[in-house]
């Protein structure tokens, strides 16, 4: 919040209107201390990874060398950083009634959402029909639901070059996800409860930016990725950082309640070439 905006806060004669836009105000200056305090702590991690000691990085920021080496273990983790920047919404699909295939689990919209707080982040669910088109083309989505719940998912998972997914055999009612480089199709299966989750950040229609998409084969799989990101996202952002990349995720759970038991790296984690890049290796071999 700039100076202007503090004096347009202040200037407000109804008390109570006053309080409501310091209120607001208090929490959009909070959520960018956040994005600033997780941005720092990246770049320090980077640059000591790069070998630069505390001190030159403190040198190099005109604060302490103790200084630099607090803040680089306060505040919202930098890995953060996989979500993006800025506030986020969590999209869900509206069921009322029944199961509906390709559904995520009905807590999946609502316990990321509190994982992403918990990171620093403003979140917010939304709902979408599902069997109708949804705007993909917003900042800051996240998606969780399979291609059969709108047209709008289908096509933002058909842009996927590495996996996609299997095309059901005759008499064969397991949906499966088709790894293209190692030639496999994984599906659900096994002595134990066991189900597959795809994770991705994928490009927007309108190509401006990214959505990220969280589609369990079962409900227990939305869950599952929901968990792999509460307990490994250091790694995936390591390895996907803000790029576009898909994965798949194996989740065991409990059979009686659903709940994800352990949820573990199923696929190497592909980052995706833009497309420029693919039309120029191209090119470069013709």
């Amino acid at each position: 919040m700039s100076a202007d905006d503090v004096a347009r806060v202040f200037a407000i004669e109804d008390k109570v209107e006053r309080l409501k836009a310091a209120t607001d105000g208090v929490a959009a200056a909070q959520q960018t201390i956040n994005e600033l305090t997780r941005i720092r702590r990246a770049v320090i991690r980077e640059l000591h990874a790069e070998g630069w000691t505390f001190a030159r990085i403190g040198a190099a920021a005109g604060l302490s060398r103790a200084r630099i080496h607090q803040v680089s273990t306060q505040g919202p983790a930098p890995e953060g950083l996989f979500f993006g920047h800025g506030s986020l919404t969590v999209l869900v699909p509206e069921i009322r009634a029944g199961r509906i295939l390709g559904a995520p689990d009905p807590n999946a919209g609502t316990r990321l959402a509190e994982l992403l707080r918990e990171l620093g982040f403003t979140a917010t669910v939304e709902t979408f029909l599902p069997g109708r088109p949804i705007d993909l083309n917003r900042d800051g989505l996240i998606a969780i639901g399979g291609p059969e719940l709108s047209p709008s998912l289908r096509q933002l998972i058909a842009a996927d070059p590495r996996l996609r997914r299997a095309v059901t055999r005759a008499g064969d009612a397991r949906r499966g996800i088709e790894d293209r480089a190692a030639r496999r199709v994984y599906r659900p299966g096994g002595p134990e409860p066991h189900d597959i989750a795809y994770l991705a950040r994928l490009p927007r229609p309108d190509g401006r930016g990214s959505c990220l998409l969280i589609d369990g084969l079962h409900p227990p799989g939305s869950l599952g990725a929901i968990r792999l990101l509460a307990t490994r996202l250091a790694t995936l952002h390591e390895r996907a950082a803000n790029n576009l990349f898909s994965v798949l995720i194996a989740v065991r759970y409990d059979r009686s309640t659903g709940e994800p038991v352990d949820a573990d790296l199923l696929t190497p984690v592909y980052r995706h070439e833009p497309p420029d890049s693919r039309s120029a290796a191209l090119r470069t071999r013709r």
